[in-house]
């Protein structure tokens, strides 16, 4: 048990010393042969983590496998937090707490639970849920966020209970400052009772042996009477007690159009008495150290950090790297963009939504203006003067899979074509209120008449659109502004024969690399690359019709996971490349540039968090012969040193 400043109670638990004392473990199976196994493995990062693994039972008669390991402590309003650090992703079980639990036995539990499903649909497409329990049974879901959770990272679940209202979030571990999801729910069935970890199956095959077991990991548990004094309510606090954080942070997480003139500020802080070492801390933007323009003030256990070096109409991937003096280690990543909308209406940038593609067998519009229904169902423009409810042509300027308008849902941009079309994208909320569409940072021209960001959605493998647009001559990088809950590709190709004529040819210019970025309104954007990740080069010149292409085969992982706002067109860059980290799987390749590393030019060091079991590095730069001469490996960073004569 611990007790934090500014905190009425706290349990924790980092499982770092081998045992689970203090919890009761429940294993209602075990005379059925399949007793829970409790275990301690190493977390990868010098410590244990509570594994809870429970065989699929022979016989139905008492149930799918299920674990349970619970304190004795009693909690009615509370915060509540723990890492899932590991899951078998191919199983469709649920993990997570449980929480006002009472009468806990075979048949008996009543409370709740706060639990992430893995195979909430086909295709490991998972979802957060809260869940009503009587008689040990789920009796209900009260809320849910869709979010499919990658294997290669680390997740922080946390909840807040204060009487009949639930506050549920999950983090990214490299992202405390914002949750990755979120959402509420509201029941009045059960005010107090235990909390726990737990895990259990929810296939119907519940006694076959590969798919009828359970199995997931924790680790670094906490619960509060309240949050932690100094962290904002969008944040959550580290796993680990006195481990140093990002707080208070500015620019937030995905942040678009956020002005460059204001900086980065943040808090470094240990919520506790611990220091920050101040000299440390360090911050990377787009892989360059910039930490020698840091502006740090206060006391050491809570540092303010400014920074005043961000550029205009720039797209960054920032990272900041904070130690204690006991070296301990954590990192805080985000992405956002300093662009203004003055620049996106300038020439020759050029931006195309993403529901205006071609219509008619081929026409277009050059600049549309835009176009939709307000919030109160009022016509803006539409009937030919941009491109609401105009129709395309099936397979010249679009192909989808469904034969259904909008891809089988409401079609609310272009109500004839089967593309998904919405104004806004739908995630998550507390039962009933699942379907409150949601925007990306809406844009003045569309806020000005009332509309809402439009977007395409319900996308699989395989469909294309066709964008027709005139451009002046030059090269150009190219971004999609895009979320997705699934890793895929997205491909940009030249439509190179008539464009109104069906079996057209195409050659390519690159891939868009969409990421799982939790949500599918968790949007970002995502640069253009060619085969090697290098940020391609487009040349463009006059009227071209450019096509995107949904990645890979059709297939469940990818089956509306992802939703397209627009396309970004700037003036490529004329610096040339100064160093890059290519990483594979096989020593053989493909090698693939690693957006994730970090470049330390005053160290000679490049780090990026551990993959796999094994992984392959080489560097490569235009203007010298980079050489590695050594790579370590600890709390889960992966450090190569290199040197090089220009």
């Amino acid at each position: 048990m611990a007790f934090l400043p500014g905190v009425l109670f706290a349990q924790s638990d980092d499982f770092d010393d081998g045992n689970d004392n203090g919890w009761t473990r429940y294993s209602p199976l075990t005379l059925l042969g399949a007793a829970v196994a409790f275990g301690f493995p190493d977390d990868g990062l010098g410590g244990k983590a509570y594994r809870l693994q429970c065989p699929a039972p022979a016989f139905p008669d008492f149930g799918p496998a299920r674990a349970l390991s619970y304190r004795s402590e009693i909690h009615s309003d509370f915060f509540a937090a723990v890492d899932l650090v590991a899951w078998a992703p191919e199983l469709h079980q649920a993990s997570g707490f449980v929480f006002r639990g009472e009468n806990i036995g075979l048949a008996t539990t009543t409370g709740y639970i706060f639990n992430y499903n893995t195979q909430q649909a086909a295709g490991g497409r998972g979802q957060l849920q809260i869940n009503r329990v009587a008689g040990e049974r789920d009796t209900g879901m009260i809320g849910a966020a869709n979010i499919t959770l990658d294997t290669n990272r680390r997740y922080r679940l946390a909840l807040t209970a204060a009487g009949a209202d639930f506050s549920a979030r999950i983090y990214d571990l490299l992202d405390l400052t914002a949750p990755l999801a979120a959402f509420s729910a509201h029941d009045s069935a059960s005010s107090r009772g235990a909390i726990g970890l737990f895990n259990f199956n929810r296939t119907t095959a519940m006694t076959d042996a590969a798919a009828g077991r359970t199995d997931a990991t924790f680790d670094n548990y906490f619960v509060a009477a309240q949050l932690p004094a100094g962290l904002p309510p969008s944040g959550t606090p580290h796993g680990i007690l006195h481990m140093p954080q990002v707080v208070n942070r500015a620019p937030a997480s995905r942040a678009s159009f956020y002005p460059a003139t204001q900086g980065i500020t943040f808090t470094a802080t240990t919520l506790t008495t611990n220091r920050v070492n101040t000299n440390a801390i360090r911050l990377f933007l787009n892989g360059a150290d910039v930490s020698a323009k840091l502006m740090i003030s206060g006391s050491s256990s809570n540092a303010s950090v400014t920074f005043s070096g961000l550029s205009a109409n720039t797209i960054y991937d920032a990272r900041i790297v904070l130690e204690d003096l006991a070296g301990r280690r954590s990192t805080n990543e985000w992405t956002f963009d300093t662009l203004t909308e003055e620049f996106l209406n300038s020439a020759p940038v050029k931006v195309i939504e993403a529901e205006d593609y071609n219509y008619e067998g081929g026409k277009f519009q050059d600049n549309p203006p835009v176009s939709g229904l307000t919030g109160a169902g009022v016509l803006v423009n539409g009937n030919g003067a941009g491109y609401y409810d105009l129709t395309g042509v099936p397979d010249v300027d679009y192909f989808d899979v469904s034969s259904n308008p909008g891809s089988g849902a409401a079609p609310e941009y272009r109500s004839a074509d089967f593309v998904g079309t919405q104004a806004g994208s739908v995630e998550s909320g507390a039962a009933g209120q699942e379907n409150a569409a949601q925007n990306d940072t809406r844009r003045q021209k569309y806020a000005a008449r009332d509309l809402a960001e439009y977007q395409v959605r319900r996308t699989e493998g395989g469909e294309w659109m066709n964008y027709t647009r005139n451009f002046a001559a030059g090269e150009y990088h190219v971004y999609l502004r895009a979320g997705g809950r699934a890793p895929q590709p997205v491909l940009l190709s030249r439509v190179t024969s008539d464009r109104t004529k069906p079996s057209q040819t195409s050659s390519s210019l690159g891939i868009f690399q969409v990421p799982n970025t939790g949500l599918i309104v968790n949007y970002r954007f995502v640069p253009l690359t060619d085969d090697s990740g290098k940020l391609a080069v487009v040349k463009l010149s006059g009227l071209e019709t450019l096509r995107l292409t949904m990645g890979g085969p059709q297939q469940d992982s990818t089956q509306h996971t992802m939703t397209l706002n627009y396309l970004l067109f700037v003036p490529a860059s004329s610096v040339p490349l100064e160093l890059q980290l290519e990483s594979a799987a096989s020593v053989t390749g493909p090698f693939a540039v690693n957006r994730a590393a970090l470049v330390d030019s005053t160290r000679s060091t490049i780090t990026v968090p551990v993959v796999g079991s094994s992984r392959f590095y080489r560097l490569r730069a235009d203007s010298y012969q980079p050489m590695i001469r050594g790579v370590r490996v600890a709390n889960g960073i992966v450090t190569i040193e290199y040197s090089g004569v220009r």
